[in-house]
Order: structure tokens, then C-alpha cells, then sequence
């Protein structure tokens, strides 16, 4: 990323709080971007809704969209108010992924915000299916809002993979470091690195179960590749010995366990589309860890040619 100059915010319908608004605002102040804040709404309409009773299906639907623009305004001049540029948009529609794919097709922000619960007890974030679809068909980068709070002064955690043993085009990584070291300056945090050589799981099959086997240690070689493409990676960026971490091991368990260790605030992941229903998958590491992360995260496409 090389600017942030419009910034698309998912607003909540009916809630009190708009994490991803308390996050864009940040960023647009820090960036000098502006919001487009946008709340989509969809309601199966029956006459039970109706106040009053005798109400006709267009007055309903006028009364909400009605209620939804007076938020949204409120929000703008919120965000005026703070010396950002804000523009708003109620739609009438479902689903609401696709009601966001055809805000972006049509706006082109650089940015799509949306706010995603994060429940410590069970250490899941509710993910919804709309953001799962975003997850995988929003063609610009998505930041899941979690904890707004953190993304001034915390770490930023990049997930490499230089051998590109996941599928992962080169230009990827030297595209999440980018914007790594993009948003880190304005938001005052440090950028560590991280790269997990994944060990394979072998698996016997037993009868008609399918047990786990021994894991065998890599071969040192692979292991001495995998250092020096991640060597080369960390030089290319000047990013610091001492915040270059490469472990062997599972790479969704490794990932969250820096999270923590660092006490990142936003961690940032590539997203790769694999197989032929490129559509439904993102990549096994990403949809392992996305739900488990208790920090924000950026979700950031391969470049497209």
C-alpha cells in the first residue's frame, strides 16, 4: 500500500457502538483519508412491522432507511468535526456481502473496515458469513476491526512465507511488508516479521481410523533454504535482526502464540485463493488463525496483473 486515501466503513445497523468507525476514524486522521460510511439493511417486510398499523410497505421502508441516514449523518459530522471528510450511504438489500462488493466495485475505496467480535472465553471471534465472503472476494484490503483501541502504539505482526510453501506468490509478501512499514510510521508501532516452516503432520492409517504419526524433524537443508529466503526478505525491507522471527513448527499455532507474545495489535495476513473453487478458500493457515486472534487483522490480496 502506498496510500490510504478513501476509507469504506461497514456502520452497524441498530448498534449503539461502531468499533469499525472509532477504527477508520483513526486511520483517516492519521492518513489524511476520507469515510464513506454506508449501512445496509434488509427486512422481510409483514404488516405486524408496520407502526402504524395501517402503514403501506413504502412508508415502512421509507421510516427505516430514514432512521439509518440520520445515524450515518450523525457519524459524518462526527468525523467532520474531527477534521475528516466523510460522505454517507443507507442501501436497501441483501445479501450484505454483495451489497459491499458492489459498494467497492463501484467506489474503489483502498480500504474496507468492518468490526468483528472477539469472545477471549472462547478465544473465537463470532465470524459471520458475510465475513467470510469479504475474507475471500473483497479485492482490496480488509481490516477486521476487533479492538480499535490497539492500533496506535502496539506492534504490528507481518506473516511471511518466503519459500511460498503455501501457494503464496512472491509479490505477496513484499506487498504485506509494504504496508506493514506504510502504516507503522503514522501509527507509531514497530513491525516484526514472522515465518513459521511448517512441519508436516504424516498421518497411518490404523484399520479405518486415520492416526497422527511421529512428527520427523525437517531436513536441515529445507530448514537452512527456508533461513536464507527469509534472511533475504528481512534485508530487502530493513526490518531489524531482532524483530525477524522464524520458527519450525505449526504455523497457525506459532502465529497466535506471537500474537500474544508480542502483544500485537494487528497482525497482517495474506489471503490466496487455492484450487479450482477459487471462490471458498483462502488459504488453511488463514482460516485457521483469523477467528482466534484476539488483535485486529488486515486481510490483503495477492496483486492483481
Amino acid at each position: 500500500m502506498e496510500a490510504l486515501r478513501n476509507i469504506l466503513v461497514l456502520m452497524e445497523p441498530g448498534s449503539e457502538a461502531q468499533p469499525a468507525f472509532d477504527a477508520a476514524l483513526l486511520l483517516a486522521r492519521r492518513f489524511g483519508a476520507r469515510l464513506e460510511l454506508l449501512m445496509s439493511d434488509y427486512q422481510d417486510l409483514h404488516a405486524a412491522y408496520f407502526s402504524p398499523p395501517t402503514a403501506t410497505v413504502q412508508e415502512f421502508h421509507d421510516a427505516v432507511m430514514s432512521a439509518h441516514r440520520a445515524v450515518l449523518e450523525k457519524y459524518a459530522r462526527r468525523a467532520e468535526e474531527a477534521g475528516v471528510p466523510a460522505l454517507c450511504e443507507a442501501l436497501w438489500g441483501t445479501p450484505f456481502h454483495e451489497v459491499v462488493l458492489g459498494r467497492v466495485a463501484a467506489t474503489r475505496p483502498d480500504l474496507v473496515v468492518k468490526h468483528s467480535v472477539h469472545h477471549n472465553r472462547i478465544e473465537r471471534t463470532l465470524f459471520t458469513g458475510t465475513d467470510w465472503h469479504l475474507i475471500r472476494d473483497c479485492p482490496v484490503p480488509l481490516l477486521l476491526a476487533k479492538a480499535p483501541d490497539r492500533l496506535e502504539r502496539s506492534p504490528v505482526l507481518v506473516c511471511v512465507d518466503p519459500l511460498h510453501s503455501h501457494d503464496k506468490p512472491a509479490a505477496l509478501d513484499h506487498r504485506l511488508l509494504r504496508t506493514a512499514k506504510f502504516l507503522a510510521g503514522p501509527l507509531g508501532a514497530e513491525v516484526h516479521a514472522l515465518h513459521v516452516f511448517s512441519i508436516p503432520t504424516p498421518v497411518t492409517v490404523v484399520g479405518d481410523a486415520y492416526i497422527a504419526a511421529a512428527v520427523s524433524p525437517p531436513p536441515e537443508a529445507t530448514v537452512a533454504a527456508a533461513t536464507s529466503a527469509f534472511r533475504q526478505l528481512m534485508a530487502v525491507h530493513s526490518i531489524p535482526v531482532d524483530r525477524a522471527h522464524l520458527t519450525v513448527g505449526a504455523p497457525a499455532r506459532d502465529i497466535l502464540a506471537a500474537a500474544r507474545e508480542f502483544d500485537a495489535g494487528l497482525v497482517i495476513m495474506g489471503a490466496v485463493s487455492r484450487g479450482r473453487l477459487d471462490r471458498w478458500f483462502v488459504g488453511n493457515t488463514a482460516e485457521s488463525v483469523l477467528d482466534r486472534l484476539a488483535c485486529n487483522v488486515w486481510v490483503e490480496k495477492p496483486p492483481t496483473a
